[in-house]
């Protein structure tokens, strides 16, 4: 009877949401030719079920302005913040989009965390005269053998890589897709496995760097970058394919350890001819050097997370490198932060033991068997304190290992001349 009563109650909880969504879409259409007779409005472009622009629209509609939300699927939290819609996909009708635009009085257009769609948002950023991400840059996010070859050809150091399985035959590498995000199409591959089976147009090859990895998250503005967050990450591998097992975000750094890191993130952003908006990039310490192994001209999935850990609105600070009419943002506390996937019961348990003993330092969570990276994890926890000292501290139980250049003592904690927030 328990399990029928809340089978029940999910199933009305559903069409309900479901009807809530379809009035949302109907009144924004019915509003949208009124929009388009008033006053300017930013594009918001939206992968609707498949990725939702929520982050976007929501800084866009926070900094005062008007949001026109161009997707074929909406989602009842972005149209929350959305003024008018165009139910249209932006990756298969753009011509179509483009002549609707030609109604509005349109000042922005802008993307949230789906680089599948910086190539429309460039598009029409050419058309109307606005501000734009970048041709070059939009396509580098979206053809990873491209963006090596820019890399290349810019003399920035980075991996050995090559679509010719020959070059790895007998070394271990790791077997990449030329197009998706995240550890889509990635397989680690050993000096015993076959290359030739694993090649394709669509994919090529990389060497593995033994090194420390970080993500670098932040803005563009006419090509000058700005560093919001250095995130400390560590993967671990699962049947296969590799997962988050936790990021710490904005750790104090070595300063040539953080030298090296900027180092990185810049010449990446000079070579990949970033204009304006968001970057998400990816490296490894490979010695001394930072070596970059991803990029995307967007933000990072963990938006949320980069705002709180650097104090500064990771959305606002994007959408505002897109209007014409910049704003003064206000800057809160940095914050110590860490956020910790479970993939076994006893990591899942101890986790639950320390947000049991430290429920005040919580700050996002899914602690429910979900999909992650293709794998099935035990749950999501964050945490988060006053500084990386006591972070580290409170969340001893799970194993977080310090970056290589902080841990000069080695006994696994951050030096407490260093143990502050970045």
């Amino acid at each position: 009877m328990n399990s029928f009563r809340i089978k029940a109650a999910m199933g009305r909880w559903a069409a309900e949401r479901a009807a809530l969504r379809r009035l949302a879409q109907i009144y924004l259409q019915l509003r949208t030719p009124l929009i388009r007779r008033g006053r300017p409005v930013t594009a918001v472009l939206s992968l609707g079920e498949h990725g939702h622009a929520y982050s976007a629209a929501r800084a866009v509609k926070a900094l005062g302005h008007r949001v026109l939300l161009i997707t074929d699927s909406p989602q009842l939290h972005e149209m929350v913040y959305a003024d008018a819609l165009l139910l249209r996909d932006p990756l298969t009708e753009i011509e179509t989009i483009l002549n609707e635009l030609e109604g509005f009085d349109l000042e922005a257009v802008m993307v949230s965390v789906a680089q599948l769609l910086l190539p429309a948002q460039d598009r029409i950023a050419t058309r109307f005269g606005l501000i734009a991400c970048g041709a070059q840059s939009a396509e580098f996010s979206n053809d990873k053998l491209a963006w090596r070859d820019a890399l290349a050809e810019a003399g920035v150091p980075q991996p050995l890589y090559s679509q010719d399985p020959a070059v790895f035959d007998g070394k271990a590498c790791i077997r990449k897709a030329r197009k998706g995000s995240g550890s889509e199409g990635i397989v680690p591959l050993g000096p015993g496995d076959d290359t030739t089976a694993y090649a394709g147009p669509g994919y090529f090859f990389e060497s593995i760097i033994d090194g420390d990895e970080y993500d670098l998250e932040g803005v563009v503005e006419d090509g000058v970058p700005r560093i919001l967050a250095r995130v400390y990450e560590r993967f671990i591998e699962r049947n296969g394919t590799f997962v988050p097992h936790y990021y710490l975000f904005n750790p104090p750094l070595d300063p040539a350890l953080q030298a090296a890191l900027d180092a990185c993130a810049t010449a990446t952003l000079d070579a990949c001819k970033v204009e304006n908006g968001a970057f998400h990039i990816e490296m490894f310490m490979n010695g001394d050097r930072a070596e970059p192994i991803d990029f995307a001209n967007r933000m990072g999935i963990y938006e949320r997370f980069v705002s709180f850990a650097s104090g500064v609105d990771f959305a606002q600070e994007h959408a505002n490198r897109f209007l014409p009419r910049k704003h003064t943002l206000a800057a809160g506390t940095p914050r110590a932060l860490l956020q910790y996937y479970c993939w076994t019961q006893e990591e899942f348990d101890r986790a639950c033991a320390i947000r049991d003993a430290n429920p005040q330092r919580i700050f996002d969570a899914n602690m429910t068997p979900h999909d992650r990276c293709g794998e099935q994890c035990f749950g999501m926890i964050a945490f988060f304190h006053d500084d990386h000292a006591a972070l580290l501290e409170m969340t001893d139980g799970l194993g977080i290992r310090v970056p290589q250049w902080l841990d000069t003592d080695g006994d696994g904690a951050v030096p407490a001349q260093v143990a502050s927030t970045a």
